[in-house]
């Protein structure tokens, strides 16, 4: 081998192990491993920077994660100038195999440890010349076959134990991200197959809802990994053939003039549309966005899927007073009511209850034309127009009993509207129905309370002002007392003691006494704090009381 491309080699592998030195002490500190995890280290580019006037000397940058196109992690150093005489030949026929060399060794000797490399390993080499001179790019990429082969068995065994068998074995909270992954990993996939096949993986996750279902947490971060999984795919293996992907985080998309594309393959426009359904409940504008792609590559399903949906559902009704559509891709129902009645309103009522017995998504958006606004009197509800639809239908005592039975078909535990960006006013379906029927009717309280029981208190807060609202429509007594306290349980985790006193007569306090004494611990505190602020507040209250009321508020 030449002098120079020798020197080059000795200098970049010298500063190369001072940085995997470093990597592997943080490696080592590394704990809670997943059995899918197979390593850290899968990448080096190795830059040769030109200097510029001004700038502070740097020849070479070392990169030894994959950089992003908006951050600059590289490490960065000085050689001499002895690198100015190195020719593209030498690099290519010299300097090149010989550090590939190196590097397979390295990894195969197990030196590291046997977490440090992953199975899939790549290499690049950015040689820049001054301004004006071609630079000299090139890359390679390697499977350490043995590891890419156990990884492989490692991952059948964990979808065979801890995904397909029954509860209540489950996956660690660490294995998501590495199993979502790997299901969309094209070194993966069965003999034959360019993209991963939607049934299988379709099971797959149903299978792990199903084992989440009553930990919304593991619930919810699974359905986060797997969507982020699914948009990884897209703009890694499908997007970039047919398009340029634009944007600090891909933001935007523009399509190749078809003679620049290849030939479309069907089995990889499948996979993408399946990506783009999965991920509406996690991003519903990115699906839109994918559909449109996909309809402008000539996809007809992607057309069919943004004009009427996948066509399981009744896509359209016209009523004498109202019209409607629904996109259950889409999770989006339009609503249009011709004239200001009850008619229209319980044609469009029927409407939504037949989409909802046919197993349209709960979870959707509405768009509503209408010319009244009525809203129910909570501060915290957004003014959507699911919220101002059912308000307005309220207002027809007609309709009460079509209303509850749109609120039955509609509460879900753990789901949630697409009326607003997810957050703080999003609401349980069935919301807006359910809280607005509880202040006109006591005939529907038996619904009121199996929603409170139902309603996610951990991450749903909209409904934190209802306890006073309802009170202000109907009296507190014994009929409304066991509602009271229901409303109360179901309030929000951040849901704070009520500002005005409710248990104002001794008959109150004894009535929430026989509501409470059968309680769990946790529940009858729950009820005090909302009530008087807490046990020692209300020993306070009870000590500045008038004789009875004190007797009646020391029981409680």
């Amino acid at each position: 081998m030449n002098a120079l491309s020798e020197r080059l080699l000795q200098d970049v592998w010298e500063r190369l192990i001072e940085i995997y030195i470093r990597e592997k002490k943080r490696i080592d500190e590394i704990k809670d491993w997943s059995v899918l995890h197979d390593g850290i280290m899968s990448y080096i580019k190795i830059t040769r920077l030109p200097l510029k006037y001004g700038k502070a000397p740097v020849d070479l940058a070392i990169d030894v994660h994959e950089p992003f196109s908006w951050g600059d992690d590289a490490y960065k150093f000085e050689l001499g100038s002895y690198i100015e005489e190195l020719t593209d030949e030498m690099l290519k026929q010299e300097f090149w195999p010989a550090l590939q060399e190196k590097v397979r060794t390295l990894q195969q000797s197990g030196e590291m440890g046997s977490r440090f490399f992953r199975y899939r390993f790549q290499l690049e080499l950015d040689f820049q010349r001054p301004q004006g001179q071609a630079s000299l790019q090139l890359s390679t990429f390697w499977l350490d076959e043995e590891k890419h082969s156990s990884l492989k068995n490692t991952l059948n065994h964990f979808i065979e134990t801890k995904v397909l068998s029954d509860p209540p074995v489950r996956p660690k909270p660490n294995d998501g991200f590495f199993f979502s992954r790997l299901l969309v990993n094209p070194d993966f996939l069965p003999e034959g197959r360019r993209a991963p096949d939607p049934l299988h993986l379709e099971r797959l996750s149903a299978a792990l809802e199903s084992k989440f279902s009553a930990q919304p947490e593991r619930l919810n971060a699974w359905k986060h990994e797997y969507a982020r999984a699914l948009i990884g795919w897209a703009q890694e293996h499908f997007l970039p053939l047919y398009g340029q992907l634009e944007g600090r985080r891909f933001s935007s998309f523009e399509l190749l003039h078809e003679d620049q594309r290849p030939p479309l393959d069907e089995q990889l426009l499948e996979f993408f549309l399946y990506a783009a359904i999965e991920i509406g409940a996690y991003d519903a504008e990115q699906r839109l966005e994918y559909l449109s792609y996909a309809r402008e590559l000539g996809s007809e399903k992607a057309k069919q899927y943004l004009q009427s949906g996948s066509g399981a559902f009744e896509s359209s009704r016209r009523g004498t007073q109202f019209q409607g559509r629904a996109n259950d891709v889409l999770q989006q129902i339009d609503l249009k009511i011709k004239e200001e009645n009850e008619q229209a309103y319980r044609e469009a009522l029927d409407y939504l209850c037949d989409l909802l017995r046919q197993g349209f998504p709960r979870e959707y958006a509405l768009k509503l034309k209408s010319t009244e606004k009525h809203l129910l009197p909570l501060k915290k509800l957004a003014k959507s127009p699911l919220h101002r639809f059912f308000a307005n239908a309220l207002h027809y005592p007609a309709l009460f009993p079509l209303i509850a039975e749109y609120a039955e078909l509609a509460m879900q535990e753990f789901a949630w509207y697409n009326d607003v960006t997810p957050g703080e006013k999003s609401v349980m379906p069935g919301t807006y129905a359910v809280l607005g029927l509880g202040l006109v009717s006591a005939k529907y309280d038996h619904l009121l309370i199996r929603y409170m029981q139902l309603v996610d208190t951990e991450h749903q807060s909209a409904h934190d002002d209802y306890p006073t609202v309802f009170l202000e429509a109907r009296p507190l007594d014994a009929q409304t007392m066991p509602v009271l306290a229901a409303i109360l349980l179901g309030g929000g985790q951040s849901a704070r003691p009520l500002r005005e006193p409710l248990i104002t007569t001794p008959e109150l306090a004894r009535l929430l006494k026989l509501q409470i004494e059968p309680m769990e611990d946790y529940q009858r505190e729950l009820v005090l704090y909302r009530l008087f602020g807490g046990e020692e507040k209300l020993l306070r209250q009870a000590k500045k009381a008038a004789p009875e009321m004190r007797e009646a508020l020391m029981e409680l």
